[in-house]
């Protein structure tokens, strides 16, 4: 598995987060005994002295038959190609942003923290992406985990902000553009802003001033602006295509998955119980129930 902002975990919490996930994803591997997913067909490739993780994200980009420019339905494109994504609900945003990892179905699934703003979702997208065409597959297990990280990094740039449009467009960036170009893209101002310097389209003086401006504004940690992103539909369906098609019901859906019928709900398709405010993190967070026997 590779996490982002594993570090700030503590021990019990990881433990508590891959249990989590393990359970789920034995779930996801039991409905898949019964529904097929669309194959997954997205080539490994591997960093090497004459392939940066940029030029891999660009020919990913291709493969994919992605039109230069952003990306709309990000969730749907990589369901399409047989990644399921699951957005956890509950989680911290400041500890856990996202992991991949292969089911015992061999199906990529990236566990996403769905608490988070989607401009930041669609990076960890991007990034978590990268670890499943670079790493996940990759028979080098010497290479260190900081060194896969920066590998992450550059390929979810260059796939959600690819060089050659973005030179013309980020050229001669201006603060009062950021909004704008938020909107297009659809991803953080800070994202860009961080993206236009590194391609050279403003100056490091300019990069300083936006990002101070940006604090000034409280921009740093929460950004005005919202950024669309489609939802998980993978593993919702195959929850109802068991209620419908195969005629279970939640009882039986529970009793065959080990869950609690509301963690079903919640866990499974995605949706959020009123009444109940259930944190990923019992050893971080209070579980708050009003409704009480």
């Amino acid at each position: 598995m590779f996490y982002r902002k594993r570090q700030s975990l503590r021990a019990k919490d990881l433990t508590f987060l891959e249990s989590k996930i393990t359970i789920l994803g034995h779930c996801i591997d039991e409905m898949q005994e019964s529904i097929e997913l669309p194959e997954f067909r997205i080539p490994h490739c591997e960093v090497s002295p004459d392939l940066a993780a940029d030029e891999i994200a660009f020919r990913i980009r291709t493969w994919l038959r992605i039109a230069p420019g952003p990306i709309d339905n990000f969730v749907s494109l990589l369901e399409k190609n047989g990644i399921v994504v699951v957005f956890l609900f509950g989680v911290d945003s400041d500890k856990f942003d996202g992991v991949s990892a292969f089911n015992q179905s061999n199906t990529p699934i990236m566990w996403i923290n769905g608490s988070m703003p989607n401009d930041r979702k669609r990076f960890t997208l991007a990034h978590e992406l990268g670890h499943i065409v670079m790493h996940l597959r990759s028979e080098d297990f010497d290479k260190p985990e900081e060194e896969k990280e920066k590998e992450a990094n550059l390929f979810a740039a260059e796939f959600l902000l690819p060089k050659i449009p973005c030179r013309e467009d980020l050229h001669a960036l201006r603060y009062k553009d950021l909004a704008l170009k938020k909107m297009y893209w659809k991803v953080s101002k800070a994202f860009i802003v961080q993206r236009a310097g590194q391609l050279g389209c403003i100056t490091d003086k300019t990069k300083k001033y936006f990002f101070v401006t940006l604090g000034r504004n409280g921009e740093r940690k929460k950004e005005a602006g919202l950024v669309y992103l489609d939802t998980p539909q993978a593993v919702r369906k195959m929850v109802d295509l068991h209620l419908t098609e195969l005629g279970y019901s939640y009882t039986e859906l529970s009793e065959m998955m080990g869950l609690l019928e509301k963690d079903i709900h919640r866990d499974l398709r995605g949706e959020r119980y009123p009444t109940n405010k259930i944190f990923l993190f019992p050893s971080t967070f209070a579980t708050e129930q009003s409704n009480k026997e």
